[in-house]
């Protein structure tokens, strides 16, 4: 069997410092442009070539590492077929620094000792990288996307039973087949090619060999340096600094509300009465009759779109199409459209209760931690809460579904100043988990969601009927957070973005005492029925609809009362700002 030794190093790179050569010739002359000045590729190369040389079975370790290196490529071919192709430079270090992980990992391994611990190190190491080259394969095959940071921060706001649901959903049989053959595939090749290691511990005593060794070393981590603006670095940063975003926003929640103590004189005291926000859920006004859909899917809201009590407005849209990046939000001064630090942005919740409203959230969904999102922090700050999802985030399936939510709210107590705030689970998928047999009355492909449809319309129906019982009553606010692109069938994925994904309901009841007290309101209400809205403008409208007035936070051209209402089509967005709206 042939040994490791420095002259088989030394052989093996003059080989590849000629390749190095030729490699920054050729990429000077293809991409003139790119003002690379060391190539990153070429130095994997000579990486690869050093480990290569400390292995005795040359073929198999070049098979085995060539197949490890183009699992881990994975993103930039994805990108390729999902039509979003990485920029160049990018692709070019995915690809070198895929290529410099393999060899340097064989490297590793001939440093280690022969027996248990390199068995350990190596299994861990090919299920970390069959696991890198699943999720974003899966991803593909679910959403027909290159994974990004969004769907990264959906698994952070989700739980096990919210991600199966949604791979049943959108990922095809067909898929998972694929993928178990893969699987099969790859534990094939480890067991087929297993290269003859050569233990390098005993050869660093040779001072050439130790030499030789550590320059690999030193090279391997400039390399990877030099590489470090990949696919996966750029996904982890992205990832980080939404989280981070989330975090800082809970963090900040006691500093705003002690400054909106301080400040408690700035704010009007707003008007008496009881207030209700009801938070629909993936529902798309596309599939409701009272939008114009074929079928009957909102019989109530059909009547009640042109009762003299209701505001219905046409054109709203979602500002993302996931569920916490709306609400983060919807529900805070931070909207598209301004500068201002979500972390220190004030909640709907704490600007009611600084102007002397009791404050409650009813929700039928899932109770993730207190650590987990924005929504969850907002709606901590509540004086009253109740979850009616007693699964505490380790499940979708509801207990009850959203018609008890009416019961809960008949049991509340109302004050003479009070917000509630109420969040269905409404159309959230699976669609047929969302309603109770009775309701099951559509056909045709789209007839689990249109029955979800059918039971919301129901639900809201007897949340309405039960808050007008309410003693001092003023009005109720309906909005989605998004909608699901359900003629598609591909959900809410913002990776796959299409305009259905935004298209949502929003109306407004009132009672004949608020409309009798502030007829002003109603009129501009009335006014911008018809024009372009994004519902990350629900802070400053509901506010302003229940006279609450916060100084520093006050925008009347995204305030649908005011007669300065900006309705120019042209400035509305989504998905925060990055897409337009049609």
């Amino acid at each position: 069997m042939k040994k490791w030794c420095p002259k088989t190093v030394f052989i093996y790179a003059s080989g590849a410092l000629a390749g190095y050569a030729l490699l920054e010739l050729l990429i000077y002359l293809i991409f003139p442009f790119w003002k690379v000045k060391s190539g990153d590729l070429a130095l994997c190369v000579l990486v690869l070539t050093f480990a290569c040389a400390c292995l005795t079975g040359k073929k198999q370790f070049l098979m085995r590492s060539f197949c490890t290196a183009v699992l881990l490529m994975s993103p930039a071919f994805i990108g390729l077929l999902a039509k979003q192709p990485l920029p160049l430079p990018m692709q070019y270090r995915t690809i070198a620094f895929s290529l410099i992980i393999s060899g340097a990992f064989f490297l590793l391994q001939s440093l280690l000792p022969l027996g248990k611990i390199r068995r350990i190190v190596s299994i861990f190491f090919y299920a970390i990288v069959f696991l890198v080259f699943l999720l974003p394969w899966g991803y593909f095959f679910a959403s027909h996307s290159l994974l990004n940071a969004t769907a990264v921060l959906a698994v952070f706001q989700t739980n096990p039973a919210e991600a199966k649901s949604y791979l049943l959903d959108f990922m095809p049989w067909q898929a998972w087949g694929v993928m178990a053959v893969l699987l099969s595939a790859y534990v094939f090749i480890l067991r087929q090619w297993q290269p003859s290691l050569v233990c390098l511990r005993d050869s660093l005593k040779n001072r050439w060999g130790f030499m030789l060794v550590v320059f690999c070393i030193l090279l391997t981590g400039y390399s990877l340096y030099r590489t470090r603006d990949n696919f996966y670095k750029h996904l982890a940063w992205e990832s980080q600094r939404g989280l981070q975003a989330y975090r800082d926003f809970t963090l900040y929640r006691n500093a705003r509300a002690a400054a909106l103590k301080d400040n408690l004189a700035g704010i009007s005291s707003g008007r008496d009465g009881v207030y209700i926000l009801v938070i629909g859920e993936s529902q798309n006004k596309m599939h409701m009759s009272a939008y114009g859909y074929d079928k009957e899917t909102t019989p109530w809201l059909d009547q009640m779109k042109n009762d003299t009590h209701t505001v219905f407005f046409t054109d709203a849209r979602s500002c993302h199409t996931h569920t916490v990046p709306v609400l983060s939000y919807a529900l805070t001064a931070k909207n598209q459209y301004d500068q201002r630090d979500l972390a220190k942005s004030t909640t709907l919740i704490e600007a009611a209760k600084a102007a002397g409203y009791e404050t409650v959230w009813l929700s039928n969904q899932v109770r993730y931690g207190a650590w987990d999102t924005p929504t969850s922090a907002i709606a901590s700050e509540a004086d009253e809460q109740e979850w009616l999802n007693t699964h505490v985030g380790e499940t979708t399936e509801t207990a009850v579904y959203d018609g008890a939510l009416a019961d809960h709210l008949a049991q509340i107590k109302p004050t003479d100043k009070m917000l509630i705030v109420i969040h269905l689970m409404g159309n959230h998928g699976s669609y047929a988990d969302r309603y109770p047999k009775d309701f099951a009355v559509e056909q045709g492909a789209t007839a689990e969601y249109d029955n979800s449809i059918l039971y919301n319309d129901y639900v809201v129906q007897h949340l309405y009927d039960t808050a007008k019982q309410m003693p001092n009553f003023q009005g109720m606010v309906y909005f989605a957070d998004h909608a699901d692109d359900v003629d598609r069938n591909i959900g809410h994925d913002a990776s796959r973005f299409t305009q259905d994904m935004t298209r949502i309901p929003f109306y407004m009841i009132f009672s004949d005492e608020y409309m009798s007290r502030n007829p002003g309101v109603l009129h501009e209400l009335r006014e911008h029925a018809q024009v372009r809205f994004t519902n990350d403008l629900i802070y400053n409208t509901m506010l302003a609809v229940m006279g609450i007035m916060v100084p520093d936070d006050y925008e009347d051209k995204n305030d649908l009362t005011s007669p300065d209402y900006d309705s120019d089509k042209a400035r509305f967005r989504t998905l925060h700002g990055q897409k337009e709206l049609d």
